[in-house]
């Protein structure tokens, strides 16, 4: 038997996605009742991401005490490595406040279909300087000295 290498931060992947048809039908049935949110295409393509366990050992979107730590350490609060921020950055959080699960909208398919349920586990506010900096810090534009 093949030895594939362990999974980043866990002993086994963790993919999100639903491959039961009926657990599928179930799911799309549960967010017609729910509150929508048509995300930014950064955050539909962190759901997939997500879904397919490529986040691995991720199980959502980071929250804002993460984020902010892998911004500026590449290490979230536990001590897992982690380059970027995985997060669902809104303006107007109006629409969702109080909901426990709420249906996540594709915005990058004609009709804008739900692309995934999240669980809310709280509705967290970054200051302005904490979305610069992480946003910079994100983008590459780490600094770093080379040797001479």
């Amino acid at each position: 038997m093949a030895k594939l290498v362990k999974p980043h931060g866990s002993d086994s992947l963790n993919a999100l996605y639903v491959a039961s048809d009926a657990k599928r039908a179930e799911l799309e049935k549960e967010a017609k009742g729910l509150p929508k949110l048509l995300v930014c295409s950064q955050a539909a393509a962190n759901a997939v991401m997500l879904g397919s366990g490529y986040f691995n050992p991720l199980t959502g979107y980071m929250n804002l005490k993460d984020s902010l730590a892998v911004a500026e350490n590449m290490k979230t609060t536990g001590g897992l490595f982690w380059p970027v921020p995985i997060v669902n950055v809104i303006e107007d959080a109006s629409k969702i406040k109080g909901a426990k699960r709420i249906a996540l909208l594709d915005p990058n398919v004609d009709g804008n279909p739900v692309l995934a349920i999240q669980d809310v586990e709280s509705i967290e506010d970054a200051t302005d300087a904490q979305m610069k900096m992480m946003a910079r810090r994100s983008s590459g534009a780490w600094t770093w000295r080379t040797r001479e």
